[in-house]
């Protein structure tokens, strides 16, 4: 939590979007992170947007038996603006460390375009085998914390089934994939998540890889073929944003499910 707050106070040292307009929705939203039912992670997100724009910060780490087994956490922090019903990044940045790896990611968008980016330290097998990342493949791109916010056109409508049918195009420095969202079906938000009891979407998700993957490694191709992959999306009150409140992957060792376990808009002015 320290990590979380320390994020949250250099981001709002730097972002001053959320207090240019007269009032500012809040969401604090915590996750629980499950892999064939027995607990490994967990998450905290907390999201300050307007009219304007957005500014937010995230937190994971490992639990439970897992982090005997391996240490891990991490936070990432970003802000951007909204444009014609458009998320726009502008800064990125997102720190892990474990017990194998320590690593930086920055990102530096400018109108869409993926200007700067860097992955310290470099991975050891950069041109290996690697589709190579084009100026064309950062361009109109998003972070993957921006990702998570669906801007609809109207906030009286977020909940309309086409909220669901969208292409995220994701670059996180390394890998640009685009992640292919349609509608499944619409149903009530499970009972123990504190904060919003209503409806959310269902939507079916695709991976399919762009640039920057390994040609020879199958893992890949198993995952742009998995039709495994579900997102939960639910409206922050207020606003004309959606925003996961549940992730469902298919993997080789069982089911991974994130899910909310507090999920709370306030606003304020």
């Amino acid at each position: 939590m320290r990590r979380l707050v320390a994020s949250v106070a250099l981001l709002f040292l730097t972002a001053s979007i959320t207090g240019a307009l007269a009032q500012t929705t809040r969401l604090d939203a915590a996750y629980s992170v499950h892999l064939t039912g027995i607990p490994i992670g967990q998450g905290a997100v907390i999201l300050d947007l307007n009219d304007a724009g957005f500014a937010a910060a995230g937190s994971a780490k490992f639990t439970g038996l897992v982090r005997m087994i391996s240490k891990g956490e991490g936070t990432s922090i970003v802000r951007g603006t909204f444009v014609q019903n458009r998320v726009i990044s502008s800064l990125y940045s997102m720190q892990s460390n474990s017990t194998e790896r320590n690593e930086k990611i920055d990102i530096v968008v400018e109108n869409g375009f993926a200007k700067e980016f860097s992955v310290l330290p470099p991975p050891h097998d950069l041109d290996r085998n690697r589709v190579p990342i084009t100026q064309a493949a950062r361009t109109n791109v998003v972070d993957p914390l921006s990702a998570g916010l669906m801007l609809v056109s109207a906030a009286g409508d977020v909940l309309n089934p086409d909220s669901c049918n969208r292409t995220l195009p994701i670059f996180d420095a390394r890998f640009r994939y685009d992640v292919v969202l349609s509608y499944l079906r619409t149903e009530q938000a499970p009972k123990k998540t504190d904060g919003y009891q209503g409806p959310v979407l269902v939507c079916q998700a695709r991976y399919v890889p762009i640039a920057g993957h390994r040609t020879d490694r199958p893992q890949v191709q198993q995952l742009a073929n998995n039709r495994e992959l579900f997102v939960w999306l639910a409206p922050v009150a207020g606003t004309r944003v959606l925003v996961p409140i549940k992730v469902s992957i298919s993997t080789g060792v069982g089911t991974m499910v994130v899910e909310a376990t507090r999920f709370r808009a306030t606003q304020s002015r």
